[in-house]
């Protein structure tokens, strides 16, 4: 998915003067034509994020359309007073590209697990959120975030596939009517649709857009289920969850609103993302078992 949003990044730049890509020494093998072929319009600010949306920000004065590009939690953790003064308080259209969400890069340890990188800038107003779940979405995402002409924070997950691919920001894939609905967002989507794939009585609802949220069309998708079950790769208070939450209560809908989430900071290295996985709850086994224990 990384790939095809830069894709669409290189081609809008053939059109699109006003487009900037900046990156903080990310991307190698992957945006050297952006630099070979619009040099004037790329920057590699080196290993300073904070200067990466500052200079974005900069940008943004002068007119340019910037997308800046680097790991998520620096993105994030690292420019949180950059992306609140510098970016949101002039509402400037910058768009902020992390790559690599959840335990992605798992073997590099608790610096590099991102799972509560968009509960950060969700306490920021007027930042949108995303996080592709397809092929078809990412490559759709860059057009969507230049026609809105908002701040955004993308986060990309690794890997991807077209299953549930589509340019919408909610997706429904629906089994039995009244039954156990799964709510989910970047790579926990794919363990969701195979659990669905095993039993068929369970539907899910695909979150590619973190902020804004449509209560109408979130309202008609959970409404004929009586229990919902968060999966996300990501601290729940501050993330779907805690938003599900929220609008259940807002609505006073009559459904159950479970997680399946991380449960906090830890300081293990697993080898694979796969670990982390099985270790909090959002494999396939372990989806379809708390299923059939409902």
């Amino acid at each position: 998915m990384r790939g095809r949003i830069i894709d669409t990044i290189f081609e809008r730049m053939s059109v699109d003067e006003d487009l900037f890509f900046l990156t903080a020494d990310m991307g190698i093998n992957l945006v050297e034509r952006i630099e070979k072929a619009y040099p004037d319009r790329f920057v590699n600010v080196g290993i300073a994020e904070q200067n990466l949306i500052s200079v974005s920000a900069g940008l943004a004065n002068l007119g340019y359309r910037p997308f800046a590009y680097t790991i998520s939690n620096f993105a994030t953790a690292r420019c949180l007073e950059q992306i609140r003064n510098d970016v949101a308080l002039h509402e400037y259209p910058i768009t902020i590209l992390g790559t690599s969400t959840g335990y992605d890069n798992a073997p590099l340890g608790p610096t590099h697990h991102i799972v509560d990188d968009w509960g950060l800038i969700s306490a920021i107003p007027g930042v949108d959120i995303y996080c592709p779940s397809s092929m078809t979405y990412a490559a759709n995402l860059v057009n969507h975030v230049l026609s809105v002409g908002r701040p955004a924070y993308v986060r990309i997950p690794k890997g991807g596939s077209d299953a549930a691919g589509t340019t919408n920001h909610l997706v429904k894939v629906a089994g039995r009517s009244g039954g156990t609905l799964l709510a989910t967002y970047g790579s926990p989507a794919q363990a969701c649709l195979d659990a669905v794939r095993r039993e068929p009585e369970l539907s899910v609802l695909i979150f590619n857009r973190l902020r804004p949220l449509e209560d109408e069309d979130l309202i008609r998708a959970i409404s004929p289920h009586d229990r919902v079950v968060v999966v996300e790769d990501h601290f729940a208070d501050s993330g779907l969850y805690g938003a599900l939450c929220r609008l259940v209560v807002r609505h006073r809908l009559n459904v159950r609103v479970e997680s399946v989430a991380p449960r906090g900071y830890t300081l293990e290295v697993g080898t694979n993302p796969e670990y982390f996985a099985r270790r909090f709850g959002f494999d396939v086994d372990a989806l379809v078992d708390r299923w059939l224990e409902a």
